[in-house]
């Protein structure tokens, strides 16, 4: 799915590696690329997930992948320090050095593995996460789910508290709202410190951490007597329950990226989470103020967040290097303990910071599509403002059950998912006579599709878009029954997922990992950036044009954007061709760096006293790509050259 890059099998699968490149060998449109898994999550950070391994021991040779995989092709969250590493080479003085302590008998140390370096005792290890039982790894995704949703949960909530707030604190309508835009900001910028965060420590501390600081901080929200101390505390609030938007992505890829077909089904239903949760919102919220008092949105979050922090502590550590690193202290393996050097914060720097802002100016397939699911997502929380206005001003609802409309948003983002697993099992995922899912050919050899096929689920999903908020527009009348504009939600729910899915499917078959967490870590600022302006001016706007307009001015502007994803399904290929950052780019690179690799460890080069050049083996003398031993004169290099 969305989630995985056509793979053949885990011993089949191409992967661009600095030690060993290779090229993906079929694909649709005519073109090699790397193959890889990559995932990615609602919370915008991608997700790398390591290929089943074939190892036998307890340890074996780092693979340094720097294209390799949420949600949610997309996409475990190794964008961080697997994706910072490079392999090194020796340099000449190295090599020279080398050969010179093994002619003087000095044995050469051999470095301590790191905890990247382990590898499972073999493809039937039960420690390895995608090794345990379907019930197992099925708890752990339905509890990393639901977390998400308790999150976004935390947005909308508030919004039923604004108008108390309005009364007792005495503040604007706008003001009043902002606490929504501060714990807004907190989900767009928790995820960059998260994402690295845990591939250090491990999956399992972020949940289990996070949430409880989180909690403290929604407390204080409820306790809170003046807007200011409200505000701030909302910020953190948001700040500190995020990180499961971008870590669970990971988790439920590294539970099941060796079954693409159940990897689609778990990250599909992974991703309904963080649109469910604000969706549910006003409607808990809305029955809470009626009932209680304003603070009791923060109480019922607390709740939430309480049921689920049992079932987060009961989920073990999924992450590869985490739980061989604790083996490997019970087997009494001696480890290599990495240090956080400069260089490697520079490149996390480069990837959350620097290159999400290079990548929203310079690339077409960033910038707009970004633009295009930010608009979207904003226009879903300006509903918290519009759905108001419409239900409890037009049709005179009561506060809880002015909430109930967005049941329909709620049952158009489940069938939206729901067809979209029957899509993904349809024409990416095909079941075959041998019973695997894997799109094959007229001989039955694997096809690998084009990255722009992904783009036909946001294309359908872009025409729902513009259909909703019109029939929201012009039936939202007290001569028409209210069950009209409830209605509108379903198409909206279902063309907002599909859209979703189908551009960050196509992030994750464009872009390599570390590309790919820069691309959705743009997506992901723009998108709650924006997100959180929509409520402040959702009021006065609807005050001034009406609803009829004022939604339709949304509208308006979804149907021009209808044809963003038909023309990158269209000219995509075209774009990423030229794209720097893209698969296509990563290989040339590789390509380039593995040939010099090759030129630099095949041989070791000593100037004899004629002034020619002479090549020696090094210890991979005797095997075929070493050629044996011979003199180069300084004719045969200007030939070389030549």
């Amino acid at each position: 799915m969305i989630f995985s890059r056509d793979p053949e099998s885990s011993s089949q699968r191409d992967i661009v590696t600095r030690g060993d490149f290779q090229l993906s060998p079929k694909r649709s449109d005519g073109q090699s690329r790397p193959q890889a898994e990559t995932i990615c999550s609602p919370g915008g950070s991608a997700t790398l997930a390591s290929p089943t391994s074939e190892s036998q021991g307890p340890y074996s040779e780092p693979t340094h992948t720097p294209a390799q995989s949420f949600i949610s092709g997309a996409t475990s969250q190794r964008t961080s320090e697997e994706s910072f590493s490079s392999t090194t080479t020796n340099n000449f003085n190295d090599s020279s050095s080398e050969s010179t302590d093994s002619k003087k008998g000095k044995e050469t140390p051999q470095p301590k593995p790191t905890a990247r370096d382990l590898d499972w005792d073999g493809p039937d290890d039960k420690a390895n996460p995608q090794n345990w039982p379907a019930f197992k790894k099925w708890f752990i995704t339905f509890t990393v789910a639901l977390d998400c949703l308790c999150v976004s949960l935390g947005s909308s909530l508030y919004v039923e508290a604004v108008p108390d707030l309005m009364i007792e604190m005495g503040v604007s309508q706008t003001l009043g709202i902002s606490g929504l835009t501060f714990y807004l900001i907190g989900l767009a910028l928790g995820p960059v410190l998260a994402a690295p965060v845990s591939e250090i420590i491990g999956r399992r501390w972020i949940y289990i951490v996070s949430l409880p600081i989180g909690m403290l901080f929604t407390m204080g929200v409820g306790l809170a007597k003046n807007i200011r101390t409200i505000l701030v505390l909302r910020f953190f609030s948001g700040f500190f329950n995020s990180p499961p938007m971008s870590v669970a992505g990971g988790t439920v890829s590294d539970l099941w990226s060796n079954d693409p077909a159940q990897l689609a089904v778990a990250m599909a239903l992974f991703c309904l989470a963080p649109f469910l949760g604000p969706v549910i919102g006003p409607i808990v919220g809305g029955f809470a103020v009626d009932n209680h008092s304003w603070e009791w949105t923060q109480w019922v979050l607390l709740i939430f967040c309480g049921g689920i922090m049992p079932l987060l502590v009961l989920c073990p550590e999924t992450l590869k290097h985490a739980i061989l690193k604790k083996r490997a202290i019970k087997r009494g393996i001696e480890l290599d303990k990495p240090k956080m050097d400069l260089a490697l914060l520079k490149k996390i720097a480069t990837i959350f910071l620097f290159r999400p802002v290079e990548m929203l100016i310079v690339e077409p397939i960033v910038c707009l599509t970004s633009v295009y699911i930010a608009f979207v997502f904003a226009v879903l929380f300006g509903f918290f403002q519009a759905y108001p206005i419409i239900f409890r001003g037009i049709y005179e609802m009561n506060r809880g059950v002015s909430g109930l409309p967005f049941i329909g948003v709620g049952v158009g983002l489940i069938i939206g998912v729901l067809a979209f697993i029957q899509f993904d099992h349809t024409f990416f995922h095909p079941k075959n006579e041998d019973g695997s899912r894997v799109k094959r050919d007229e001989n039955g050899e694997p096809i690998e599709l084009a990255p722009e096929s992904r783009l036909a689920v946001a294309v359908i999903g872009s025409v729902f878009l513009p259909i909703a908020l019109f029939w929201l527009a012009w039936t939202s009348r007290e001569s028409i029954h209210w069950i009209a504009p409830t209605l509108a939600g379903v198409p909206f729910g279902f063309g907002l997922i599909w859209v979703f899915f189908g551009i960050v499917l196509y992030y994750s078959m464009t872009y390599p990992p570390q590309c790919l967490a820069s691309a959705l870590a743009a997506n992901n600022v723009l998108r709650y950036s924006l997100a959180s302006v929509f409520p402040l001016f959702i009021f006065d706007m609807y005050e001034e044009l009406e609803v009829d307009w004022a939604t339709s001015v949304f509208a308006f502007i979804a149907l021009v954007m209808v044809p963003i994803p038909f023309v990158f399904y269209k000219f995509g290929n075209r774009l990423r061709s030229k794209s720097k950052y893209s698969f296509e780019a990563e290989a040339k690179r590789l390509a380039a760096e593995k040939e010099d690799e090759d030129s630099q460890e095949a041989f070791e080069f000593k100037f004899n006293e004629s002034g020619s050049i002479r090549s020696e083996p090094n210890e991979g003398a005797g095997s075929p790509f070493v050629p044996s031993t011979r003199t180069m004169t300084a004719d045969d290099m200007v030939a070389d050259k030549a």
